[in-house]
């Protein structure tokens, strides 16, 4: 990628820890930014906190449950940038259901926004990130395990890395990278506990790095999976 094209990029869930870190690093950067999120005023406090520095992103308010918002969101977002390279997809739900109890319309609102709705953008958006000759798909998953009403998360973590797989496999020849990454406990409020020590946890500023070290990477190589620990166990 030259270096005097800036990469325009769209940050999914861009009002949660991570997805605020990662909007935040890529204006840093230089990257032509569109933010996503469910709440247009947390959307709208990024956007000027960011615009008080860099270059103001645009913003666009959707239900990542709703696949014809996700799919519209993306021609706004093309006509709003006059193109795209780089969809970084940060959107997350949680919610602990074992299969005895759980309610199915919980379980299907995890997998509409945590997997689904992905694979709705990436449709909609491979396109025009495959013709840009240097474009990126990157995801955040998860390195849970297996634990009792951990079900629903837990597949649609790991069809989002299954997708992530062969979505590689489809796009490398037009030079778009795929990757995702999966962190452990991360200081945002999905993870807060009294059990659990935020500074030890890892930062969203740990994210944002490892998402700039993805798109930094050569044009002969793709990181296509990273797992991120903390250094040091955060349980008190």
């Amino acid at each position: 990628m030259s270096g005097d094209t800036k990469r325009k990029t769209l940050v999914v869930g861009a009002t949660g820890g991570m997805g605020h870190a990662v909007a935040q690093e890529r204006a840093r950067q230089g990257d032509v930014l569109a933010l996503v999120g469910r709440d247009r005023s947390k959307l709208l406090n990024v956007a000027q906190e960011i615009g008080e520095e860099y270059e103001e992103p645009g913003i666009l308010t959707v239900d990542l449950a709703d696949m014809e918002a996700c799919a519209q969101c993306i021609d706004e977002t093309v006509e709003l940038m006059g193109g795209l390279d780089t969809l970084i997809f940060c959107a997350g739900v949680h919610a602990r259901a074992g299969a005895t109890d759980a309610d199915l319309q919980s379980w299907d609102h995890i997998l509409d926004v945590n997997f689904r709705s992905f694979a709705h953008l990436v449709r909609s958006c491979i396109d025009p990130i495959n013709s840009s000759g240097h474009g990126a798909v990157i995801a955040i998953g998860s390195i849970t395990s297996a634990f009792a009403g951990a079900g629903m998360n837990l597949a649609a973590k790991r069809a989002l890395a299954g997708l992530c797989e062969t979505l590689f496999e489809d796009v490398r020849e037009f030079g778009t990278k795929v990757s995702v990454i999966h962190p452990g406990f991360v200081a945002t409020s999905m993870s807060a506990s009294p059990r659990l020590h935020s500074e030890l946890m890892i930062q969203p500023k740990d994210i944002s790095n490892a998402v700039s070290y993805i798109l930094q990477s050569a044009p002969t190589a793709c990181p296509t999976e990273i797992v991120i620990r903390p250094q040091r166990s955060p349980y008190k």
